[in-house]
C-alpha cells in the first residue's frame, strides 16, 4: 500500500462517488511507483459492487488519465491487468460520461444496506493472481541495486539475498552509499575488480558496514541520491569498477 497515493486518491475529484471508491481501492492496493494488479472480481468484492461496475468505472478513469491499463495473457489463460496509476495530472474534476451513482447493467450489483440480496454473475472467465517474485524485488529497490553493483555475477542468488533482507527506504540509501564507497577502494579497484565480492555475499554477509580505504585520486557519486525515482541512479557499464 502507498500511504502518498491514497492521499493523492481520497483529494482527487473524479466526477462520482463509486468511481472514487474504486480509485481509492486501486491505490491501496499500488505501489510507490503506482503499479498493482488486483483482478476485477477482487475490487468488485472489496467495494460491495458488482464486476462489470468496475469495468466500466476503470475504463473512465482510463479515459480521464488517472490510470493506464496494460493487459496480460499467459497461452490462453487470462491474468490480471497490471494498473498503472497517474494522480499527479490534473484532469477535468466535472467528468462527464461515462456512469452514474448506478450505472446502466449495474443495478442490483450495489451492495451493502437491508435491499435486495446483490445479483453477481459467475459467468466471467476465471483470472489467477500473480505470484509477486521478481517483480516485488524490482519495486523493492533490487534493480537499481543489480544496475549499480560492478560484479555481475550470480543474479538469482543477490536477489534471493535482497529478497531476504527486505531493505526499507533509509537501509537501501544507506547500501547505495556504502556501495558508491566501496567501488572507488583500493580493494575493488586493485587489478581490474579481482576482489570484488559477488552481490550475495556482500548482502548477506551485511559488507557494506566494511571501512574500506579508498584508492588514491577515487571519489565516491553515490551519495544523497533522490529517492523514489526508479531512473535516478547512473548507468554502469558491465565490468566498469571506475566510479
Amino acid at each position: 500500500m502507498s500511504m502518498d497515493l491514497m492521499v493523492k486518491a481520497m483529494k482527487t475529484k473524479v466526477g462520482n462517488p463509486l468511481r472514487k471508491l474504486v480509485l481509492v481501492k486501486l491505490a491501496d492496493n499500488a505501489s510507490d511507483q503506482g503499479e498493482c494488479w488486483p483482478s476485477y472480481q477482487h475490487i468488485a468484492d472489496q467495494c460491495e459492487i458488482g464486476r462489470s461496475t468496475v469495468k466500466l468505472h476503470i475504463r473512465e478513469l482510463e479515459k480521464a488519465g488517472f490510470l493506464r491499463r496494460e493487459y496480460r495473457r499467459k497461452g490462453e489463460l487470462n491474468q490480471s491487468n497490471v494498473f498503472h496509476l497517474s494522480l499527479d495530472g490534473g484532469a477535468d474534476p466535472a467528468l462527464g460520461g461515462g456512469a452514474g451513482d448506478n450505472p446502466p447493467g449495474a443495478g442490483g450489483d450495489l451492495g451493502g444496506g437491508a435491499g435486495a440480496a446483490p445479483r453477481t454473475s459467475h459467468s466471467y472467465e476465471p483470472v489467477k493472481e500473480p505470484k509477486p517474485m521478481v517483480t516485488t524485488i524490482e519495486d523493492d529497490g533490487f534493480a537499481q541495486f543489480w544496475k549499480l553493483y560492478p560484479k555481475k555475477k550470480s543474479r538469482k542468488d543477490a536477489a534471493k539475498a535482497w529478497a531476504k533482507l527486505k531493505p526499507n527506504e533509509e537501509l537501501r540509501q544507506s547500501l547505495i552509499t556504502a556501495l558508491g564507497s566501496h567501488c572507488v577502494s583500493e580493494d575493488w579497484t586493485k587489478d581490474g575488480g579481482r576482489y570484488v565480492p559477488n552481490a550475495a555475499t556482500w548482502l548477506n554477509g551485511e559488507r557494506w558496514h566494511d571501512e574500506l580505504k579508498p584508492a588514491p585520486g577515487k571519489t565516491s557519486t553515490f551519495t544523497n541520491l533522490p529517492q523514489h525515482e526508479p531512473n535516478a541512479y547512473p548507468e554502469v557499464p558491465h565490468g566498469q569498477t571506475n566510479f
